[in-house]
């Protein structure tokens, strides 16, 4: 896992609305809770075998988007792989760097419940994710995260 070295802590989410693989309306300032945002590319090797992992995490009260590069009939088939838990928007590599400042993949954010940034980087597995979104130390997170995993 890579930290980036400047989280932006306390910066605030896009106010931006998106589609999903339904086409329902997802805006990221409206959702209640901690919010984890994945960001993976079907062109990555990394991305593709985090998804398996993705899969497996228990994330209670806590809400998942995930962006991808993919195209309407890859994320019918990430959405039945992940069995219709998250929603998944379609975002361009620049639509990715220019909204949510996303240069690589797999990459994710943590965003607290009112839509503040805690954390951010590099996930190349699911306990990436946990580690990166217990970082900050923010109890309700860390103990949110402590039982991701079987």
């Amino acid at each position: 896992m890579t930290i980036d070295h400047d989280p932006n802590p306390g910066k605030l989410l896009t106010i931006n609305e998106y589609s999903d693989q339904n086409g329902q309306l997802v805006q990221l300032n409206n959702m209640k809770g901690p919010k984890i945002l994945l960001f993976v590319s079907m062109h990555c090797v990394r991305c593709i075998e985090l998804l398996p992992q993705i899969r497996d995490l228990r994330l209670p009260n806590t809400g998942v988007v995930i962006f991808s590069t993919g195209d309407q009939e890859d994320h019918r088939e990430l959405d039945d792989f992940l069995h219709n838990k998250w929603s998944i928007v379609s975002l361009s590599p620049e639509q990715m760097e220019e909204e949510f400042e996303v240069k690589t993949h797999p990459f994710c954010i943590v965003v607290d419940e009112y839509g503040r940034i805690l954390n951010k980087g590099n996930v190349y597995s699911g306990e990436d994710v946990s580690n990166l979104a217990s970082v900050n130390g923010e109890g309700k997170l860390k103990k949110l995260f402590s039982h991701l995993f079987h």
